[in-house]
């Protein structure tokens, strides 16, 4: 009976050294540092919790829209290679938090609202994320859900 307990009191004793690691948010950040560019994207239309409309914008290689995630926190949107959105980001879990975004428009920068994106699918060469919205006009949507798809 003492051996037995001795080896229980040996395994309890092992198991109080070994711990499991956390996922940091560094890790998620690591994972989407770079520039993206987008792919495609799907646009589904709501109306109470109907879907009523959906549509696919599809993009090629030549059609110069992209993501840029610096390994410093910031970040833009550009097309043709010009930066039309600017941004700070910090990624918690499965969601990349976007704040003193500003926006480029008629020779000035706008400040923009905080915004988010939930990721849906993250790997070295494809970022697959989605945000939800309200929708304005017409009347007969009240939401938007857009899910964006980018690859390196």
């Amino acid at each position: 009976m003492k051996k037995i307990y001795a080896l229980l009191f040996i395994t309890l004793l092992g198991l109080s050294f070994y711990s499991c690691k956390k996922d940091s948010s560094e890790k998620n950040t690591n994972k989407i540092i770079g520039e993206w560019r987008v792919d495609y994207r799907v646009f589904e239309f709501y109306g109470g919790e109907k879907l009523m409309d959906t549509y696919t914008e599809k993009y090629d290689k030549d059609k110069a829209e992209s993501v840029s995630l610096n390994d410093d926190g910031t970040g833009d949107f550009k097309a043709s290679g010009e930066a039309y959105t600017k941004f700070n980001y910090s990624v918690s879990d499965t969601t990349i938090n976007f704040t003193n975004a500003s926006n480029f428009y008629n020779g000035k920068w706008y400040p923009l609202n905080d915004f988010k994106y939930t990721i849906i699918t993250s790997n070295n060469n494809e970022l697959y994320y989605a945000a939800e919205g309200r929708v304005a006009s017409p009347s007969f949507y009240d939401k938007y859900i857009t899910r964006i798809h980018l690859v390196k």
